[in-house]
């Protein structure tokens, strides 16, 4: 039996030995969709006059393109040929490129395979292969936390030796975890505040935000035993019903605000300290910053808050868009959504993603200026801490985010990506108009 080690997709250099036993592959990845090449290793025994010893073969198999398989299958009828005709210089030839195979496959790579193995394989191979190898850990905002944990799996497929691990926390954990220079990638759901400018600034860190995509904050509501098929208010409203718990002037009551609904107090549940949700929320509807909250329950994630208004009667919330729109999809769940308008001069309107895709194009035209429909919105950041080295693990990753796979992944968790917003340009994305500096 005869096995042959494949050095490259051309199929130049082949290596012959004779085999005793072939595994199947433990070790298999896509590298590249646009090669669309795969990899498998394989541990083969086999023997030489001297000894009887185990290597690694990598080889490299094209799946689509017919025309290198076509000259894979020629090669290999080639040297079956040239296997026939070898003179004894050729087979002294070969030997030694064999036994110098047997001592890297003896002495390097089997002792580097069999300790702490997979790690082992990974780097053996990012170095073989020139792909990068490292992990990023990025905690944060419970609003992107969704797009990082489903941007993980497709950037990793594309890079096996890097590996992400996803995290929440809140935008204040991701940009103390910057400051701290615990991280060299956050999430965050706003802006930093002027203290975290300040903080970042005196421990030599350069804070840089960069617009992945824009969201919407929905006021959600418990449904059930309501009454009502609609809950209508404008901002001012929605500021006075939190207000009222903000600094404990309350109990409102629902038929207050909504004519047909019962006589209850409106109790409401708010975000924790620093949360960019709450703090984006507090801004949007003008809820005083300065509240005490006396006796109101704090959640610290979007998923805390529905669970929370979910098992609350006559209770009431906000959340991000994504996890309203995947909370509402259940026909069973009371969790509806308060049609917001600006003013009494503007219409309700129904949180969505065409209201929020309008909102990131008026504001990329006129930045700050209300235009008219879904107000409640933001943007959405990845945090930084400088512009990455190139090559670096956030370059790629970062490159990722922005190119049209990256982005396609952030319109199909429930946002607004920042291509379908308008802000990217087709340059690389060092040069959109998104990366912010704050000191």
């Amino acid at each position: 039996m005869t096995i042959i080690g494949i050095l490259s997709i051309d199929c130049d250099f082949l290596i012959l030995f004779h085999v005793i036993s072939y595994s199947k592959p433990f070790y298999n990845f896509q590298v590249d969709d646009p090669l669309q090449l795969t990899i498998c290793i394989h541990k083969v025994t086999y023997y030489s006059q001297i000894s009887i010893c185990n290597i690694w073969i990598i080889l490299l198999y094209h799946k689509e393109e017919p025309v290198k398989r076509q000259k894979l299958a020629k090669n290999l009828r080639g040297l079956k040929k040239l296997s026939s005709l070898l003179t004894s210089k050729g087979i002294a030839i070969l030997l030694i490129a064999l036994l110098a195979g047997v001592g890297v496959g003896t002495f390097i790579i089997a002792p580097v395979v069999t300790s702490n193995q997979q790690q082992q394989q990974n780097l053996i191979l990012a170095y073989t292969f020139g792909q990068a190898s490292g992990s990023l850990y990025i905690p944060g905002s419970t609003t992107v936390l969704p797009i990082t944990t489903e941007m993980a799996p497709a950037f990793t497929a594309r890079n096996p030796f890097i590996t992400i691990q996803a995290a929440g926390g809140g935008s204040g954990a991701g940009y103390s975890a910057i400051i701290n220079q615990q991280t060299d990638i956050a999430a965050a759901s706003r802006e930093p505040k002027s203290t975290e400018i300040a903080s970042a600034t005196a421990a030599g860190v350069k804070l840089i935000t960069w617009i992945i995509g824009a969201d919407a904050i929905v006021v959600i509501y418990n449904s059930q035993g309501l009454g009502v098929s609609a809950v209508n208010l404008t901002r001012a409203q929605v500021g006075e019903i939190f207000n009222a718990s903000a600094k404990g002037t309350g109990p409102v009551y629902w038929d207050a605000y909504v004519p047909g609904a019962p006589h209850v107090p409106i109790t409401v549940f708010i975000r924790e300290d620093g949360s960019g949700t709450r703090g984006d929320f507090e801004s949007d509807f003008q809820v005083d910053k300065t509240g005490t909250w006396p006796g109101v329950t704090k959640v610290t994630s979007n998923g805390l808050m529905i669970s929370s208004v979910k098992g609350q009667q006559y209770s009431m919330g906000y959340v991000a868009l994504s996890y309203y729109t995947a909370e509402v999809a259940d026909p069973t769940s009371p969790i509806r959504g308060v049609n917001v308008a600006y003013n009494s001069s503007y219409d309700y309107e129904t949180p969505d993603i065409n209201g929020v895709i309008s909102w990131a194009r008026a504001q990329i035209t006129n930045p700050g200026v209300y235009t008219g429909g879904y107000f409640a919105c933001r943007w959405l950041y990845y945090i930084t801490d400088g512009f990455p080295e190139p090559g670096s693990l956030i370059d790629r990753y970062l490159g990722f985010v922005y190119s049209s796979a990256g982005q396609a992944i952030i319109d199909e968790v429930g946002y607004v990506s920042a291509e379908k917003a308008g802000l990217t340009t087709g340059k690389p994305y060092w040069y959109y108009s998104t990366p912010i500096v704050w000191n």
